[in-house]
């Protein structure tokens, strides 16, 4: 493959459009062609960015052989659409989440394997500066052992989206739509998860079917436990990450990362901004380019999608759920 890949974009929204324009100013690619079913978001997309082909048929882009694909469209979406891309032997950046099911992330990476082609998805977070510094903070043993990590995203009811698909829970599948992204967070920092418990509650909103809120805890495989809050019913706001160790913790606060150990040391690193949606497309271009693995391969996707579901049934029925569910 040469060092400039084909690339298209499926999904004109506003994310879509950003991606479109990091594909049009990418040295390693080239853009040919943008997807909207509102097929006038795609001709605006495509002369906006210098696409020569706007279609509301996806698979009218594909048709065209691109090297990769951005799916950048409804989560409900996802499975059909990135099925049909591998079968076609395209790579694929799916955007988080990555589907509504555990199943269909399954089949998802399936039909990707069977055709050799690269899966990426969309958890943006890993390569924002700050939460990669408590990555390595952790890799160099600055804490020791995990033994803890939490996650808070709160927040008020997300925007509806076109059609008003955001408030059908079918569709987007819940608050993880937003909050998948501290669970796998979580997951990069601490491992796999064995078993879950949640408490889970709705019924504010009459427009919608999603939670409330949920409250999910966890032990990962390492014997570290772990939490997830997050609400739609919180409307003032508030965020927090942090990992705690055998030797010290670290957390990330507003615009700088600090760490304390056991003895009462402490320090603090100034995190320095930086285009993390630029850096994980290009990534993302590398790896179709050379045949590496993502760092975020379709099974991140599929993992932190199955404590999500783990935790609605915990909330259901009470009881703790063991993973694998199956």
């Amino acid at each position: 493959m040469s060092d400039t890949i084909r690339v298209a974009v499926i999904g004109c929204g506003g994310l879509g459009r950003r991606q479109a324009q990091i594909a049009s100013e990418s040295p390693n690619a080239e853009l040919i062609g943008v997807c909207d079913t509102v097929l006038e978001s795609a001709q605006t997309a495509a002369e906006q960015f210098g696409a020569p082909l706007a279609t509301d048929d996806y698979q009218a882009l594909l048709d065209e052989k691109p090297d990769a694909v951005h799916v950048v469209t409804p989560t409900f979406t996802h499975a059909e659409i990135v099925v049909a891309a591998a079968e076609a032997g395209i790579h694929v950046f799916c955007e988080k989440p990555m589907a509504t099911s555990v199943s269909d992330c399954e089949r998802m990476t399936a039909a990707c394997a069977a055709n050799d082609v690269r899966l990426m998805i969309g958890y943006v977070l890993r390569f924002r500066n700050g939460y990669r510094d408590i990555k390595r903070l952790i890799d160099e043993g600055r804490i020791g052992e995990v033994r803890m990590a939490y996650a808070v995203r709160m927040g008020g009811q997300p925007p509806a989206g076109v059609g008003n698909w955001r408030r059908e829970r079918a569709k987007f599948g819940g608050l993880y739509s937003a909050s998948c992204h501290q669970m796998d967070l979580l997951l990069w920092y601490a491992g796999p998860v064995t078993r879950v418990q949640a408490c889970v509650n709705y019924g504010t909103f009459a427009d919608t079917d999603a939670e409330d809120t949920h409250i999910i805890t966890w032990e990962h495989a390492s014997g570290a436990v772990g939490s997830l809050h997050s609400s739609q019913v919180f409307p003032v706001g508030g965020a927090a990450l942090g990992v705690g160790g055998t030797e010290g913790a670290v957390k990330l606060e507003g615009d700088k990362v600090l760490w304390a150990d056991h003895a009462g040391n402490t320090e603090s690193f100034e995190v320095e901004a930086n285009d993390a949606l630029t850096e994980q497309l290009e990534h993302f271009y590398e790896c179709v380019r050379t045949g590496v693995e993502p760092l975020i391969p379709g099974a991140a996707g599929r993992d932190s999608l199955e404590i999500f579901e783990a935790g609605y049934l915990s909330g259901e029925t009470g009881d703790t759920i063991n993973l694998p569910m199956s």
